[in-house]
């Protein structure tokens, strides 16, 4: 049995709590934070405390037990897509969390608890996370010294090398990322500028939901279902500090990142917080290209008119004994 629902799609005569349903957002039974408790900060000698204030939810992706985000239908990964905008806009009403964050773990390896139901987790958060304060604060340096989007100056540069592309539509790009910090990890971006996943408009969602069935499916089958985190990293709730993300608009970039969990973190990695990635992130995106109507299966053709063609990338020698470049953020 699951907590009372929050919200569900389904059937419109169906009744809360009823079966029927297609996806389905709920309480997590073992909430991180809760939403019920009052927000208190404050300092302790030169350290900060806040409370464990925040929201907890579940998305359920599907009523079928045993089928994983990949083996979906296209209309229930846009369901899906739907359920993670509509839980960000509704949290960021309270001005409570500073930041709402979506993942996803699949498998074992990236801490998945309920192996046997596809689902993926919504929080509410009283602070903005490290990873993403990190993110904004690279976006909002470079947008100072540039007045351009960090993340729209990838896009160009990687539209035009080529070589690090997974997926091209007319409304996403899926690439590898220059530093990615595990093998065959995997970004999905939408072409157009936009700082807020929650305002995606539903014909691009259907755009979304066939780009990353497409790299999950390819990823399944090259790794024979590893273990994976998904990340969507959207802005965060400028209501919670008003007058602080002043260029958040211009200089933020909503994304999806990918990331398989072949192996667990070692004792390098997380004492340095640097990350040694043996598989190139070419080789990588050559390996995940799908091979799905639409996309190039050869490269050199292109999937969409207009779009450049994904050249082809040649074989990099040693490519199994070498060391891919460290993260730069």
């Amino acid at each position: 049995m699951t907590p009372p629902e929050i919200v569900a799609w389904g059937p419109p005569q169906r009744q809360p709590d009823a079966p029927g349903w297609q996806v389905r957002v709920v309480p997590n039974a073992r909430p991180l934070l809760r939403i019920e408790s009052a927000l208190e900060r404050h300092a302790d000698l030169i350290y900060d405390t806040t409370s464990g204030t925040g929201a907890h939810e579940i998305v359920i992706e599907t009523p079928e037990h045993q089928r994983s985000l990949a083996a979906l239908p296209k209309a229930q990964v846009v369901l899906v897509l739907k359920a993670w905008a509509e839980r960000i806009r509704d949290l960021k009403k309270d001005p409570r969390f500073r930041s709402i964050f979506v993942f996803k773990n699949q498998g074992a390896l990236a801490g998945a608890w309920m192996p046997d139901h596809a689902h993926s987790q919504v929080m509410g958060l009283p602070v903005t996370p490290k990873a993403l304060k990190e993110i904004l604060d690279v976006a909002r340096a470079h947008y100072r010294d540039k007045e351009r989007c960090v993340f729209c100056d990838v896009l160009r540069e990687e539209l035009e090398y080529g070589r690090r592309l997974v997926q091209v539509t007319e409304h996403f790009v899926a690439l590898a990322p220059y530093a990615s910090r595990y093998p065959y990890e995997y970004w999905i971006l939408p072409r157009e500028h936009s700082a807020d996943y929650e305002t995606t408009e539903p014909a691009l969602l259907d755009d979304l939901a066939g780009v990353l069935l497409a790299t999950l499916a390819r990823l399944e089958d090259v790794l024979l279902e590893p273990a994976y985190n998904l990340f969507l990293y959207s802005s965060p709730n400028r209501d919670a500090r008003k007058g602080y993300w002043t260029t958040l608009a211009q200089d933020f970039h909503w994304h999806i990142a990918v990331m398989p969990r072949l192996a667990q973190t070692a004792g390098f990695e997380v004492g340095t917080g640097l990350y040694a990635n043996p598989v190139l992130p070419e080789d990588a995106a050559r390996m995940l290209r799908p091979a799905v109507p639409g996309v190039p299966a050869v490269p050199g053709v292109p999937a969409v008119p207009g779009v450049p063609a994904v050249p082809a990338v040649p074989a990099v020698p040693g490519a199994d004994d070498q060391e891919d470049a460290l993260p730069g953020s």
